[in-house]
């Protein structure tokens, strides 16, 4: 079996909770580093980010054996997270929840909010509004592919969205002027259909402690794995 086929076919026994590294797979964005019949270790190129799913710490310390060095892993189990900070000199994680669309029927789009494409005019206003993280150059890159969409009303963005260079749905932020209007279901809608028009399954992480973000996945319709996962990365700085 080649590697590819064998990690899909690993992957595919928790389609919700290995959707991250599915998703990319499928869509041939996904290098498969290391695979076993206990766990995949895989690259994505676009994301810059290594990606591990093990039933075991031992089965992720071997898929980890040649890889000398990671600066960015999405892990799905807490057991490798201090391997991972001691292996590679990593020292900030993050606990998400994943999260999917796994119906075909897309999201019917609330009345009375535009969305739209946005462009470099929109950079600006996506710059100095997502709260998450400050990188220019990443916000630039998101508006070339074509992956922001904005809600518009009279000219002016009340909100964005996106899609993550690795391939999830994210980069959501409503304007404060704006909230509690229903930009943001307005904007999950357009990002579900938005995916589903490729024939893609959307699939998003939400942070711990996101109240507003686990409820707007709720609201629409997405279904949350029960099991965590974690972001570890290098501390900038």
């Amino acid at each position: 079996m080649e590697k590819q086929e064998q990690a899909r076919a690993y992957l595919e026994r928790d389609p919700l909770g290995n959707m991250d590294m599915l998703g990319p797979l499928n869509r041939g964005i996904l290098e498969v580093v290391a695979c076993r019949e206990d766990g995949v270790l895989a690259y994505n190129g676009p994301g810059e980010v290594y990606m591990l799913a093990a039933d075991s710490l031992e089965a992720a310390q071997a898929l980890c054996r040649d890889v000398k060095e990671m600066d960015l892993v999405a892990t799905h189990s807490w057991e490798t997270v201090p391997y991972l900070c001691q292996r590679y000199g990593l020292d900030k994680w993050n606990r998400c929840t994943q999260a999917a669309y796994l119906r075909k029927e897309p999201l019917p789009m609330p009345e009375g909010i535009q969305v739209r494409q946005l462009g470099e005019e929109s950079f600006q206003v996506i710059l100095d509004n997502y709260q998450a993280f400050t990188d220019p150059d990443y916000i630039h890159g998101r508006i070339r592919d074509g992956v922001m969409h904005g809600a518009v009303e009279n000219g002016q963005v009340m909100g964005f969205i996106g899609m993550h260079a690795e391939g999830s749905v994210g980069l959501l932020q409503v304007l404060p002027a704006y909230q509690r209007r229903g930009v943001a279901t307005a904007l999950m809608a357009c990002m579900t259909n938005w995916f589903l028009e490729r024939g893609w399954t959307p699939f998003s992480q939400i942070f711990e402690g996101n109240t507003a973000s686990t409820e707007l996945h709720k609201k629409v319709g997405w279904t949350l794995c029960p099991q965590d996962m974690f972001w570890v990365r290098k501390q900038k700085g």
